[in-house]
C-alpha cells in the first residue's frame, strides 16, 4: 500500500531528524555508524515526548485531540 504525504504520521519527521542526529554524532566522533534496535526504540520514545510537547504548546486548550 502506498501512502501519500497526508497519511504520514506527524511524528515521522521527528524520528527521521533524531536518527540523522544519531548518525551525525557517531560520524563526528569517528565511531561506527550503526543504529541498534534498542537505540531506535529510545529514539521513538524521545520523538513521542517531543511531539506531545509540541502539541501541548501549539494547540489551544481543549483542542489537543482534534485534527
Amino acid at each position: 500500500m502506498i501512502m501519500d504525504n497526508k497519511q504520514k504520521s506527524p511524528i515521522d519527521s521527528i524520528i527521521i531528524d533524531l536518527i540523522l542526529d544519531h548518525y551525525n554524532l557517531l560520524s563526528m566522533t569517528n565511531r561506527k555508524e550503526i543504529l541498534s534496535s534498542n537505540e531506535f526504540d529510545e529514539i521513538v520514545i524521545h520523538a513521542q515526548e517531543i511531539y506531545y510537547k509540541i502539541i501541548m504548546v501549539n494547540t489551544s486548550l481543549g483542542q489537543e485531540g482534534i485534527s
